[in-house]
């Protein structure tokens, strides 16, 4: 769900960057306007005053360019750039997280079915040793004390191989949980684990790997990409002080149903002799609505220059929000790198740590097996006796179960150094 999430969220940053790029186009808008005027009002079309009820309608279509904004709007297409990288790399990091996650489930499941195959050896040489015993103790060469202790180490063994199998089913579980599959018959196969040259992580530096990891880790690459979009946001604070240039055009028409048609005609009088021709207008009724249209179409086209001279401070403001914002981003940036140092110098310790401890636990089950061996030889010869032979086994099971993890452990440890190194 995380990874999903993390690729909505790059989907977005997506359309915001593409959005800010069409932001240079220009802008179209149109609008239209019908009233029903109730009593005396006002002709829009003549600005004359209009008497009685009257309907009108207003039609326009206007287009704006910004022709120079102090370079806003190149600054926004940059930070947008910048927080579209950063999401993907954060895309990237959830993936890994989750693969990381993945794959310590999927080794301690491995591990706890190892540890499975323990317990239920150690099962099985104890109900050999009891049978054994029993034998032994029919011909009298051992007292039934004896048959007792066996019997209640294989009770033991009998609760340490269902507790082992309780073990592979939970971590199964947590695997399947984790991968959202709901198959309760969910399972997975053994691979080969094949180790790789111990000293391969002695050849390592954790200073190496760190510098490696500068250049391959989404963290890192997320918080770089922020701090240079925040430095993209102070640059367009910076630029709301310039003024602004933008060119416009605008057409224009409407109807009012109180405009009428008018015509001209001269009546002639005479005064003193000398005749004067008087203009008399005529009214010749409403106008078509065709002919109003056409009558009442306007165009205009103009440039506008804003100047921005005072805004109580809050472009100053925003200038220095900006500013600090970007400083957070550096500190976040160098924290993600204070981080990643420290997770890989933890790492690093730790993959020399489990060498070591793999390399001594390898000795210390061989070492068990080799004691196993030989009380086992002297328990069939009667030369030892059963509590002896049982802590020599359980000393081996024990062995063994700590050279798994401590093998498992050193797998894991070397995947997480592939891991910062890319």
């Amino acid at each position: 769900i995380q990874v999903r999430q993390a690729e909505i969220t790059s989907k977005i940053s997506t359309n915001d960057n593409h959005q800010s790029k069409l932001n240079l186009l220009p802008s179209l808008e149109g609008n239209l306007t019908f009233s029903n005027n109730f009593g005396n009002g006002f002709n829009p079309q003549t600005y004359s005053y209009a008497v009685g009820n009257s309907q009108s309608l207003q039609t326009s279509l206007q287009g704006t360019l910004p022709v120079f904004t102090g370079l806003q709007q190149i600054f926004n297409i940059e930070r947008t750039r910048y927080e579209l990288l950063a999401s993907k790399f954060d895309y990237e990091n959830a993936k890994r997280n989750i693969a990381l996650s993945v794959a310590s489930s999927f080794l301690q499941t491995l591990l706890n079915k190892e540890i499975l195959k323990v317990a239920e050896k150690q099962k099985l040489l104890t109900q050999t040793q009891l049978a054994s015993v029993n034998s032994k103790i029919k011909a009298g060469a051992l007292p039934e004390t004896s048959g007792l202790e066996a019997e209640t180490q294989l009770a033991r063994d009998e609760a340490n191989v269902v507790a082992a199998q309780n073990a592979v089913e939970l971590s199964l579980l947590s695997l399947r949980q984790l991968l959202q599959i709901t198959d309760e018959q969910f399972e997975i196969e053994t691979p080969e684990v094949k180790f790789e040259n111990t000293e391969d992580v002695a050849a390592l530096s954790a200073q190496n790997i760190y510098q490696s990891a500068l250049i391959t880790q989404p963290t890192v690459l997320s918080a770089e990409a922020r701090m240079k979009s925040a430095n993209a946001s102070h640059k367009m604070s910076i630029g709301a002080l310039s003024p602004t240039v933008s060119v416009f055009g605008n057409l224009s028409t409407g109807y009012f149903s109180q405009d009428h048609k008018y015509s001209v005609s001269y009546d002639t009088i005479n005064i003193g002799g000398t005749n004067f021709s008087i203009p008399k207008q005529n009214d010749l009724g409403q106008k078509p609505f065709a002919e109003s249209f056409r009558d009442n179409f306007r165009k205009v086209v103009g440039i506008s220059l804003n100047v921005p001279l005072f805004s109580k401070w809050q472009k100053m403001t925003n200038i220095q929000n900006a500013r600090l914002q970007m400083h957070i981003r550096e500190l976040q940036l160098e924290s993600s790198k204070n981080q990643l140092r420290t997770d890989i110098e933890q790492a690093y310790t730790n993959a020399k740590a489990a060498v070591q401890s793999y390399a001594a636990n390898k000795k210390s089950m061989e070492s068990a097996a080799k004691t196993f061996a030989a009380f086992e030889k002297r328990f069939n010869a009667g030369m030892l006796g059963t509590y002896e032979f049982q802590q020599a086994k359980n000393n081996l099971a024990v062995a063994e179960s700590e050279m798994i993890k401590a093998k498992y452990t050193y797998v894991f440890r070397l995947k997480i150094l592939d891991f910062y190194q890319g």
